[in-house]
């Protein structure tokens, strides 16, 4: 233990407390109170700490992550206790990497669709591991956890949403009404994201709030360039350079944002995207 101790700067209280997590392999046992240990408890002494340090990783993921990368704790014929490649990958964020799509990107396209068909609740890192093709190791070194992987989803689901809103309206100015549409349609699919969010928000959730007051922001900025003010020219125009700002319109872009999801709420219980306009406030539509 003293030599294990020594090559990696961990106490022993720390490494015995591996052990009991099973994060270490079993120590050999040399006599009633003498166990020997070798190069793979120094390894993953080292590894466990480094994803302690570098990524913050809980050691519930560590726990979770360990099997695939030192292969020798499930007594595996791979060769070595870790595989060198993986050391970049794993500790040092934004390694390089292979042409084309990441791994991480492509795990959120995947997180989009499971989360938008069946609901944050429902979806595992199982299923989003399934759905890519990869060991679930693979999953924890883009992201600590599913939470992660949501948040990260988020804002995708923002930038996406405002980029499609704003090719509906195409540069015109328009009505709060039809904005409120077009923003609806725009999140179209990811529509229970936005609502899952909102809910884990309310919950009070560590991140959440932030990540909902950010996916606001994203939207708003998309919509409050294009919002026809009242007293200008009719809707359907060019956007003239700070027409929004100089408009008398009492409907915000907040406003616009918040009966956009409620519309589209609306539209996923009736079954019928064409229907009466949003209208709250006891039948007072958008002006």
């Amino acid at each position: 233990m003293s030599e294990l101790v020594a090559r990696t700067g961990v106490p022993a209280a720390t490494v015995r407390y591996y052990m009991v997590r099973g994060l270490l392999p079993p120590a050999v046992r040399a006599s009633s109170n003498r166990y020997l240990y070798d190069e793979r408890h120094v390894e993953a002494v080292r590894l466990v700490r480094l994803l302690r340090e570098r990524r913050s990783m809980s050691l519930e993921t560590i726990a979770r992550v360990l099997p695939e990368l030192l292969p020798d704790l499930l007594g595996t014929d791979s060769p070595g206790v870790f595989r060198p490649e993986m050391w970049g990958e794993v500790l040092v964020p934004g390694a390089a990497s292979p042409p084309g799509p990441s791994l991480r990107d492509r795990l959120v396209d995947i997180g989009a669709e499971q989360f938008s068909a069946r609901g944050y609740g429902e979806v595992t890192v199982d299923d989003v591991c399934r759905a890519a093709d990869i060991a679930k190791g693979s999953f924890y070194r883009q992201f600590s956890s599913k939470e992660e992987l949501f948040l990260a989803v988020v804002q995708t689901v923002a930038t996406r949403s405002a980029e499609r809103f704003s090719c509906r309206v195409a540069g015109r100015l328009v009505a709060p009404a039809e904005a409120v549409g077009a923003l609806a349609d725009a999140l179209g699919t990811h529509l229970a994201v936005v609502l899952d969010l909102t809910s884990l928000a309310a919950q009070r959730r560590p991140g959440y709030a932030r990540a909902l007051r950010a996916l606001t922001a994203t939207l708003c900025a998309a919509v409050e360039p294009v919002l026809a003010p009242r007293a200008s020219a009719s809707a359907g125009e060019p956007v003239p350079a700070g027409a929004a700002a100089r408009g008398t319109s009492t409907t915000s872009a907040d406003e616009v944002v918040a009966r956009a999801v409620f519309e589209g709420v609306r539209r996923a219980v009736i079954g019928e995207a064409g229907e009466a306009p949003v209208q709250l406030d006891g039948g007072a539509g958008l002006d």
